[in-house]
């Protein structure tokens, strides 16, 4: 049984909130080809219990698919102004549920299909970042999962915690020192589907060391790892599976001095150019130019009006979704 405790939910004031703007200028290979629906939820916004966090899934799904990326929160100190860029910008709607402390966790959804959370959370001080975006792995066992971690050079944010509603769910650091949240829905896990408008259809991390990133993941999640050799080139990036679904992609870090080992996620849009011009009156600003990644892909990287890092793609050709073979 997972260990559990009463604090509130949130990044602790060590987990640097950092300024992404910068990490994301250099090129990006992200391989797009055959993905699952990664972090696509099939629940609707529901009211929850004050004590409590919303499920993943309102039926429960009775599926566990360990190493799928299934949620993202978002810890900002400025909900409003985040809310009010992402609702506008995917058309995202909010839900706002009420922490016994006061303090409030908002659900964001797009066709009433939840994708994610946003959390007030102040930067630890003197650090002049504003927020950062963060995903959760599901995984079979947290408690062993966290073992497993730290036993390989991970470092515990945030240790485990029983949310009924929500299921179990820690805070970690790879050996690398990048963000990632792991977690057990009491509800099961979301199906495999083709990523919907506005939902988050896939996930790259930049690491100073792939290969030993790509085998901490095997490790630790059991990922299968493969090196991105599509182009017949041998390269420094992999991609990492889990039931038979290619599920992230890991890459070298940009070469400059601020740049530092970070997950980002990418939310799929139905026009890539449209989505950038409307980004930007919002108050965004472009880090990676629209680039074709694969023959039914193109991506673009954005910072948000907080200087947070958000990865969108348009996927021209949706029926290439299938499962890796």
């Amino acid at each position: 049984m997972a260990r559990t405790d009463r604090t509130d939910p949130g990044i602790a004031e060590e987990a640097n909130f950092g300024r992404l703007g910068n990490l994301w200028a250099g090129e990006l290979s992200v391989p797009l080809v055959k993905l699952p629906g990664i972090l696509l939820l099939a629940l609707s916004v529901v009211s929850v219990r004050a004590a409590d966090l919303p499920p993943i899934n309102v039926k429960a799904s009775g599926m566990m698919l360990p190493g799928k990326m299934i949620w993202a929160d978002l810890y900002t100190k400025n909900p409003a102004g985040e809310v009010q860029f992402y609702t506008g910008l995917f058309g995202w709607k909010a839900a706002t549920v009420q922490r016994p402390s006061g303090a409030t966790y908002i659900v964001l959804s797009a066709d009433d299909v939840p994708v994610a959370g946003v959390i007030m959370r102040d930067a630890p001080k003197g650090d002049t970042g504003q927020g950062r975006w963060i995903n959760y792995l599901t995984v079979a066992d947290v408690d062993k999962t966290v073992t497993a971690a730290t036993a390989l050079g991970g470092q515990v944010v945030h240790p485990a915690r029983l949310l009924a509603s929500r299921g179990t769910q820690a805070l970690l650091t790879d050996s690398q020192g990048s963000l990632i949240g792991v977690l057990h829905s009491s509800t099961g896990d979301p199906d495999d589907l083709e990523p919907g408008m506005g939902t988050w259809a896939w996930a790259h991390l930049s690491a100073r060391d792939p290969a030993a990133a790509a085998q901490f993941y095997h490790a630790v999640f059991g990922d299968e790892v493969a090196p991105d050799i599509r182009d017949g080139q041998v390269t420094s990036a992999y991609l990492l599976s889990s039931q038979g679904f290619v599920r992230a992609s890991i890459g070298p870090i940009p070469n400059r001095p601020e740049a530092k080992p970070e997950w980002l996620g990418f939310v799929r849009v139905a026009n890539l150019d449209d989505a950038i011009a409307k980004a930007t009156s919002l108050g965004a600003h472009v880090l990676l130019q629209p680039k074709s990644t694969e023959p039914q892909s193109r991506l673009a990287i954005l910072a948000d009006p907080a200087d947070v890092a958000i990865g969108l793609v348009e996927l021209t050709n949706p029926t290439a979704l299938d499962k890796q073979k």
